[in-house]
Protein backbone atom coordinates (compact mmCIF):
# COMPACT_ATOMS: atom_id res chain seq x y z
CA UNK A 1 0.00 0.00 0.00
CA UNK A 2 0.92 3.42 -1.30
CA UNK A 3 1.97 6.47 0.92
CA UNK A 4 -1.83 8.21 -0.43
CA UNK A 5 -3.78 4.97 0.21
CA UNK A 6 -2.55 4.67 3.27
CA UNK A 7 -3.26 8.66 3.76
CA UNK A 8 -6.58 7.85 2.21
CA UNK A 9 -7.40 4.91 4.58
CA UNK A 10 -6.46 7.22 7.96
CA UNK A 11 -8.54 9.59 6.76
CA UNK A 12 -11.86 7.61 5.92
CA UNK A 13 -11.05 6.35 9.59
CA UNK A 14 -11.07 9.48 11.46
CA UNK A 15 -14.37 10.81 9.00
CA UNK A 16 -15.92 7.51 10.09
CA UNK A 17 -14.61 8.48 14.10
CA UNK A 18 -16.73 11.91 14.01
CA UNK A 19 -19.88 10.39 13.00
CA UNK A 20 -20.19 8.92 16.43
CA UNK A 21 -23.27 9.21 18.59
CA UNK A 22 -22.83 10.73 21.89
CA UNK A 23 -23.28 6.88 23.21
CA UNK A 24 -20.86 5.73 20.92
CA UNK A 25 -18.03 8.53 21.61
CA UNK A 26 -18.65 7.89 25.28
CA UNK A 27 -17.38 4.06 24.84
CA UNK A 28 -14.87 4.93 22.43
CA UNK A 29 -13.01 7.37 25.32
CA UNK A 30 -14.06 4.83 28.08
CA UNK A 31 -12.05 2.29 25.71
CA UNK A 32 -8.82 4.69 24.52
CA UNK A 33 -10.24 4.20 21.54
CA UNK A 34 -9.94 7.97 21.26
CA UNK A 35 -8.66 10.82 23.10
CA UNK A 36 -10.18 13.14 25.26
CA UNK A 37 -9.62 16.12 22.69
CA UNK A 38 -11.22 13.84 19.88
CA UNK A 39 -14.17 13.30 21.92
CA UNK A 40 -14.69 16.99 22.34
CA UNK A 41 -14.33 17.52 18.78
CA UNK A 42 -16.94 15.23 18.04
CA UNK A 43 -19.15 15.80 19.99
CA UNK A 44 -18.92 20.06 19.64
CA UNK A 45 -22.35 20.50 18.13
CA UNK A 46 -24.41 17.86 21.03
CA UNK A 47 -26.63 19.71 22.77
CA UNK A 48 -26.28 20.48 26.43
CA UNK A 49 -28.12 22.29 28.84
CA UNK A 50 -27.29 24.60 31.57
CA UNK A 51 -27.55 27.87 33.53
CA UNK A 52 -25.86 31.37 33.75
CA UNK A 53 -22.61 30.39 36.16
CA UNK A 54 -23.64 33.06 39.21
CA UNK A 55 -26.96 33.13 40.51
CA UNK A 56 -29.26 32.66 43.96
CA UNK A 57 -29.13 30.04 46.24
CA UNK A 58 -32.16 29.00 48.64
CA UNK A 59 -31.29 32.01 50.76
CA UNK A 60 -31.26 34.74 48.02
CA UNK A 61 -27.36 34.92 48.29
CA UNK A 62 -25.68 35.33 44.50
CA UNK A 63 -23.00 32.56 44.74
CA UNK A 64 -20.61 31.17 41.71
CA UNK A 65 -22.34 27.75 41.06
CA UNK A 66 -19.95 25.46 40.73
CA UNK A 67 -19.33 21.62 41.14
CA UNK A 68 -16.39 21.22 43.78
CA UNK A 69 -14.31 17.90 43.13
CA UNK A 70 -11.85 17.36 46.16
CA UNK A 71 -10.29 14.62 44.83
CA UNK A 72 -9.17 16.02 41.87
CA UNK A 73 -8.71 20.02 43.28
CA UNK A 74 -11.17 21.28 40.50
CA UNK A 75 -14.17 23.21 40.54
CA UNK A 76 -16.29 22.19 37.36
CA UNK A 77 -19.26 23.98 35.75
CA UNK A 78 -22.17 21.92 35.26
CA UNK A 79 -24.15 20.79 32.42
CA UNK A 80 -26.55 18.25 31.60
CA UNK A 81 -27.25 16.20 29.01
CA UNK A 82 -31.53 17.10 29.12
CA UNK A 83 -33.24 20.07 30.35
CA UNK A 84 -35.39 17.79 32.33
CA UNK A 85 -32.23 16.52 34.44
CA UNK A 86 -30.91 20.41 34.92
CA UNK A 87 -34.16 21.55 36.04
CA UNK A 88 -33.69 18.44 38.70
CA UNK A 89 -30.03 18.96 39.37
CA UNK A 90 -30.32 22.89 40.24
CA UNK A 91 -33.23 22.48 41.99
CA UNK A 92 -32.19 20.04 44.25
CA UNK A 93 -28.89 22.02 45.07
CA UNK A 94 -30.34 24.99 46.05
CA UNK A 95 -30.30 27.11 43.39
CA UNK A 96 -33.29 29.56 42.89
CA UNK A 97 -34.55 31.55 40.16
CA UNK A 98 -32.52 30.07 37.17
CA UNK A 99 -32.80 29.66 33.67
CA UNK A 100 -31.92 26.98 31.39
CA UNK A 101 -29.73 27.62 28.87
CA UNK A 102 -29.56 25.15 25.57
CA UNK A 103 -26.43 25.11 23.90
CA UNK A 104 -23.67 22.88 22.45
CA UNK A 105 -20.72 20.91 24.10
CA UNK A 106 -18.85 23.84 22.24
CA UNK A 107 -20.89 27.01 23.57
CA UNK A 108 -21.06 25.86 26.82
CA UNK A 109 -16.99 25.12 26.91
CA UNK A 110 -16.38 28.97 25.29
CA UNK A 111 -18.77 30.29 28.29
CA UNK A 112 -15.70 29.45 30.75
CA UNK A 113 -13.41 32.22 29.19
CA UNK A 114 -15.99 35.04 30.45
CA UNK A 115 -14.34 35.82 33.48
CA UNK A 116 -10.83 34.91 35.25
CA UNK A 117 -12.55 31.98 37.98
CA UNK A 118 -14.25 30.34 35.44
CA UNK A 119 -10.93 30.27 33.40
CA UNK A 120 -10.32 28.21 36.11
CA UNK A 121 -12.94 25.57 35.66
CA UNK A 122 -13.34 22.39 33.53
CA UNK A 123 -16.99 21.10 32.58
CA UNK A 124 -18.57 18.39 34.17
CA UNK A 125 -21.44 16.79 31.65
CA UNK A 126 -23.81 15.22 34.45
CA UNK A 127 -26.44 12.59 33.76
CA UNK A 128 -28.13 10.12 35.06
CA UNK A 129 -26.20 7.14 34.59
CA UNK A 130 -22.78 8.92 35.67
CA UNK A 131 -20.64 12.01 34.46
CA UNK A 132 -17.97 13.06 32.30
CA UNK A 133 -15.63 15.62 33.43
CA UNK A 134 -13.42 18.13 30.95
CA UNK A 135 -10.22 19.97 32.34
CA UNK A 136 -9.93 22.99 32.58
CA UNK A 137 -8.64 24.93 29.21
CA UNK A 138 -9.44 22.26 26.85
CA UNK A 139 -11.83 23.70 24.28
CA UNK A 140 -13.07 22.23 20.75
CA UNK A 141 -10.25 22.82 18.18
CA UNK A 142 -11.34 23.43 14.32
Amino acid sequence: MGFLDKFKKQASAKQEENKLSWEESIQALNEDRITLQEFININADHPLFYSTPAGENKDGKMVLWLVNIPKLNMNFYPAFLSADFCQKSLSEAGRRNFMIIEGTLESALSSLDSSPALKQAGLIIQEERGRLTIPPGMRVVH
